[in-house]
């Protein structure tokens, strides 16, 4: 049986949607990713309304699922990626060594005769998503500094209305990407072992809506664990925190089916809340960090055509006239 037939049949077969973690996981995990960003974010992407808007955004991709068949075609691998019991995905690629950027994964995957779509692409959906809320950060910056600095009261309003716009997107930039981020946390999306028996969805969404609470959650959260960067963060080192994160899910799938076989979902065993909690809570620590990270790299950038960098313009060496 494919990959795909068997997630059909799943669906048939349990309450729809079938949902990566359903809306009660992912909601939680933007949500507390969103509260425990640290101090040092801008007060915009750390306020209650901020919080609540990036965890109703959490589960926005599987809200749109089913918009038709070329956007489901285009989308719905980005949510996955099939890791075989080697570790690689498809015999080819290692996490540990993974492509920079989509086209290296397309030709790597070429080797084996596969692709992306049918590999699944998460990975990539994490780094794009985390590359485009650093240079939401990169202009909030220039546009927050140039909104107090500019030389005219035009010029002041002009950017602190480019400021509240780009706050608007950066934190529907921040609630959409959670939502990958969140995939990530989930173990049988990051595995060739998708769907056996057929009780994936029971458990990413039955019975963390019956079972797992915020609060089981929260308890399981780890420190902060990014250092800042001296220097742009460069998409093989971006690509090395994310291939890091997805394997350590991964190593996840084994555990999860010993916890399956023995009973423990079916009879909502402690042990099986505190895996759950855990895995939920790595994704709340990998939102909290990438999004810190994208924050702190976001000074090391440049914006705008022709480029300035950021670094300048805060510096007072470079006045941009207009918001980029």
């Amino acid at each position: 049986m494919t990959r795909r037939l068997a997630f059909a049949l799943a669906l048939l077969l349990v309450p729809s949607p079938a949902l990566a973690w359903g809306f009660k996981g992912h909601t939680m995990i933007s949500r507390l990713g969103a509260a425990h960003f640290p101090a040092s974010l801008p007060a915009f992407v750390r306020s209650q309304p901020a919080v609540n808007e990036i965890g109703y955004l959490g589960p926005e991709e599987d809200r749109l699922k089913g918009s038709g068949k070329s956007w489901d075609d285009d989308n719905d691998p980005g949510h996955y990626l099939d890791i075989g019991d080697d570790g690689l995905v498809d015999g080819v690629v290692s996490l540990r060594m993974l492509p920079p950027d989509m086209r290296g994964y397309e030709r790597a995957l070429a080797r084996a005769h596969s692709n992306p779509y049918h590999a699944g692409f998460l990975p990539y959906e994490i780094m794009d998503g985390w590359e485009q809320v650093r240079t939401d950060f990169s202009i909030w910056r220039i546009d927050n500094y140039m909104a107090a600095h500019a030389t005219t009261a035009q010029a002041r309003r002009n950017f602190a209305q480019a400021r509240a716009m780009r706050e608007t997107l950066t934190l529907r930039d921040i609630g959409v990407w959670s939502h990958f981020v969140g995939d990530g946390s989930q173990p049988l999306h990051n595995t060739i072992h998708y769907n056996e028996n057929g009780w994936h969805s029971k458990f990413e969404s039955d019975f963390v809506d019956a079972h797992v609470s915020a609060a089981d959650v929260a308890k399981a959260i780890a420190p902060d664990r990014l250092p800042s960067p001296s220097s742009l963060t460069s998409q093989p080192q971006i690509a090395r925190i994310i291939g890091s994160y997805l394997l350590g899910s991964a190593s996840q799938v084994k555990p999860l089916y010993v916890l399956a076989n023995n009973g423990g979902f079916t009879n909502a065993t402690p042990q099986a809340v505190a895996f759950t909690a855990k895995q939920l809570a790595r994704g709340v620590d990998e939102l909290r960090d990438l999004t810190t990270l994208a924050w702190q790299d976001s000074l090391n950038t440049k914006v705008g055509y022709p480029e300035i960098s950021v670094r300048d313009v805060l510096a007072g060496k470079v006045t941009p006239r207009t918001p980029i």
